[in-house]
């Protein structure tokens, strides 16, 4: 398997897990509050910063949400794989997956829905 104890293993687990998820969370975070601050009133799609429009924007967050979704999971899994079976089992993964998909759902929202 790998020359890691277990303890070692889940510590690295965890600590990589937390790392990814604090990044993921962050950047949608602080974009969305950019987002709200430099757009004003709801339903105003109008430009956000210099030609950047708030569609662009969210389009940007959404793709940048698959991908650290994917290496999420792919940390998970190699983990699972290589250092801790019984790491990010089946419930993990459908966890990670449906924040994925309620991420990229509200900026698809965000920078495409009625506005109203």
């Amino acid at each position: 398997m790998s020359d890691l104890s277990t303890k070692e293993a889940f510590e690295l687990y965890e600590n990589g897990k937390h790392r990814r998820y604090n990044l993921l969370f962050s950047v949608n975070g602080g974009a969305f509050a950019i987002a709200k601050l430099l757009t004003g009133e709801a339903g105003n799609a109008g430009v956000v910063l210099g030609k950047l429009t708030l569609s662009e924007l969210s389009i940007g967050m959404t793709l940048f949400t698959v991908v650290m979704i994917a290496d999420i999971y792919a940390f998970g899994d190699k983990m699972r794989k290589n250092h801790l079976p019984g790491a990010f089992a089946l419930v993990g993964k459908i966890v990670l997956l449906l924040l994925g998909v309620l991420v990229c759902a509200a900026w698809l929202l965000v920078g495409f829905g009625s506005g109203t």
